[in-house]
Parts: structure tokens; C-alpha cells; sequence
């Protein structure tokens, strides 16, 4: 018998991505990190950027070698946990729903001033 109740079969994976947001600074942020695991949800990953519960992240799936596909964009997911582990974190995200987007007030503002690669 398994104690695993999660719903969803989680897939381990490491897979590159790119992840854009905003940091408990307010600062914007783009970084590149792994895709640790991924179920039909959501996914888990580990990042230096400053992050928190509730936030909400783009992460655009990579090719092998970290070049952008032609195919692929950056899809909106929801923070759903942090952990800290020294100066990085993991993170679980969920991505949004349809009826989900329409409810967020997602304005980016993406001043090259502000947008800084970790």
C-alpha cells in the first residue's frame, strides 16, 4: 500500500527553463533553473530569486542546450509553497487555470532598469 495521496502522478525530470517574475523587492527577475519534477499541474524547481507563497511566475520551457523554442511560451503559474535552503529556494507551483487568468491583474512592467539576470 502506498502513503502517497497525492492526485496527480509526479514525473522526476530535469529539464531547463527559464523563469520570469517579481521578487519580494519588487524587483523583476529572469533566471534559468531545472525542472526538478512535473505532474499534469504543476511542477517544482529550485531558484535564487527571492519568491513567495501566493506569487505568480512565468516559466517558459528551454530546449537541451538552454536555447528558447519557436513553439513554446511562458505559461503563468501560481507559488504554492517555498522552502529555503541556504541562499536558494524550491519552489511547488500550479499552473493557472483559464478561469484563473482573467481573475489575476497581471501587468508587467518590464523596464530594463528593473529586470535583472541571476
Amino acid at each position: 500500500m502506498t502513503t502517497d495521496r497525492r492526485a496527480y502522478q509526479r514525473i522526476l525530470l530535469h529539464s531547463p527553463i527559464e523563469i520570469t517574475g517579481v521578487e519580494a523587492s519588487g524587483l523583476q527577475f529572469a533566471e534559468r533553473a531545472q525542472v526538478e519534477n512535473v505532474s499534469d499541474t504543476g511542477c517544482r524547481f529550485t531558484m535564487r530569486s527571492d519568491v513567495h507563497r501566493g506569487g505568480i511566475l512565468g516559466v517558459e520551457p528551454l530546449g537541451p542546450d538552454g536555447e528558447k523554442l519557436a513553439e513554446d511560451y511562458p505559461r503563468l503559474f501560481l507559488i504554492i509553497w517555498v522552502k529555503r535552503k541556504g541562499d536558494r529556494v524550491t519552489v511547488g507551483v500550479r499552473c493557472l487555470t483559464k478561469d484563473e487568468l482573467t481573475d489575476v491583474c497581471v501587468r508587467p512592467n518590464f523596464s530594463n532598469s528593473k529586470i535583472h539576470p541571476k
